[in-house]
């Protein structure tokens, strides 16, 4: 290859490089928008969005000129939904090892495994995921040595690979009865080695000579934990027994820890005492069964409850797979609204609660809001009915496609196709 042939390619790529994706104003026209901020929900309102930032939102707002124009009559603008914990991107199949990297039996490491190490934004789970409205996720496995499942990230549900926001956003912990499983049997093990980790993590580096020296926890783990010990990022905690979040507001009043509690099933019960020490709780609003002995007190109007007691909490399905199912999310925050939750307080639960714990600038639409993120349905977002017809991700419009619809689609049996299934 000549010096000019390097020469020319050699600048043809930087010109690449150096090119700017071509510019989009965005007008959306007589929709009912919500904003999930001082303007709240808004009937026939429209919102303009100039390269990916909001510059105007509100009523009788005219079409900038040259700008590509959407319809919203009988459509809903919202935030994308921000699911507050799942294992997307973690597992393809789960009886399959090969596919599955919520956990490590048999790793000598704990808080320190990373999940974004795992995370795999090419799943076709996260484009099932997308296409439902879910636009963010707080993502990590589960523990399986110890009460520990490591440090989890936050990302959103582009697909591409450099949709991680936080690799290191929050450490998950385990308690409850399956925490004390873990521990060796008891609860009382499971808080002692969190208290001693919470302790090794408080003291990192000084008490460390050698990589094993503390009391509960290796050095790299230690290192790890660090943070949140020193309340830097959240520490999600699994629990949902009320005389387990009374024990967890204790240790968060003794270390001033940042917790959230995952699960919180008997949380009602205990209510007054989780407003005072402004615990923040992420909840199954249709949990209303005694799945064991843990959740005897779960009651489906949890979350009118928590909200009458003005606690800060999001919602989640963890009835349905952490994974696979998280694109009911909407669903299932409209059926806390069938039992009794306020439409914008459940919104606010499944899309800027989470948002905001995170730090993730995605909850709201506001004018002047860069990088902006939002959904248009195609009716309310919490029927079961309404679906997605447009999807926008930091200021970039997203596939409505998905594995799933290609494989419908490409299978269906009123396609007008001859070949067989097998060669389709």
């Amino acid at each position: 290859m000549t010096r000019l042939s390097k020469f020319l390619i050699s600048a043809a790529v930087s010109l690449t490089v150096a090119t700017p994706a071509i510019a989009e104003t965005l007008f959306i026209k007589d929709a009912t928008i919500v904003t999930n901020a001082r303007l709240g929900k808004m009937d026939r309102a429209s919102l303009v969005v100039r390269d990916g930032r909001i510059t105007q939102i509100g009523q009788d707002i005219k079409a900038p000129a040259g700008a590509r124009t959407i319809d919203g009559t009988g459509q809903w603008v919202t935030p994308g939904l921000f699911a507050p914990l799942t294992s997307l991107g973690l597992v393809e199949i789960g009886a399959e090892d090969s596919t599955n990297d919520t956990s490590a039996k048999d790793a000598s490491t704990s808080v320190s495994d990373v999940t974004a190490d795992g995370f795999n934004p090419k799943s076709p789970i996260i484009g099932n995921t997308r296409v439902s409205g879910v636009t963010h996720a707080a993502i990590v496995g589960r523990p399986s040595h110890n009460i520990f499942s490591g440090t989890g990230l936050v990302a959103d549900m582009s697909g591409s690979f450099d949709s991680v926001l936080d690799a290191d956003s929050f450490v998950y912990v385990q308690l409850g009865s399956r925490g004390a499983r873990i521990a060796g049997g008891s609860r009382p093990a499971a808080m002692s080695q969190l208290r001693a980790a919470l302790n090794d993590a408080a003291a990192y580096p000084a008490r460390y000579k050698g990589p094993e020296d503390g009391d509960a926890l290796p050095r790299r783990d230690a290192s790890a934990l660090s943070p949140a010990a020193r309340g830097a990022k959240p520490i999600i905690v699994g629990a949902d027994r009320a005389s387990d979040l009374l024990s967890i507001i204790e240790l968060k009043k003794e270390y001033g820890i940042d917790v959230i509690v995952a699960g919180a099933a008997e949380a009602w019960m205990v209510a007054e005492d989780i407003a005072k020490a402004d615990l923040k709780l992420i909840i199954d609003p249709v949990a209303n069964l005694p799945g064991s002995f843990d959740t005897v007190g779960s009651r489906i109007d949890n979350a009118k409850l928590l909200s009458d007691a003005g606690i800060d909490f999001a919602l989640m399905s963890f009835s349905e797979s952490t994974s696979h199912n998280v694109r009911v999310l909407n669903q299932h925050a409209g059926n806390a609204v069938a039992n009794g939750l306020d439409w914008d307080s459940a919104f606010a639960a499944v899309s800027s609660v989470p948002a905001d714990w995170f730090g993730v600038n995605t909850g709201k639409l506001i004018k002047g809001q860069t990088d902006t993120t939002l959904v248009i349905w195609d009716g309310d977002p919490l029927q079961v009915t309404s679906a997605p017809t447009f999807i926008m991700i930091d200021g970039e419009e997203q596939s409505l496609n998905s594995r799933q619809r290609e494989l419908r689609d490409r299978y269906n049996p009123t396609r007008d196709e001859t070949r067989a299934h097998k060669y389709r």
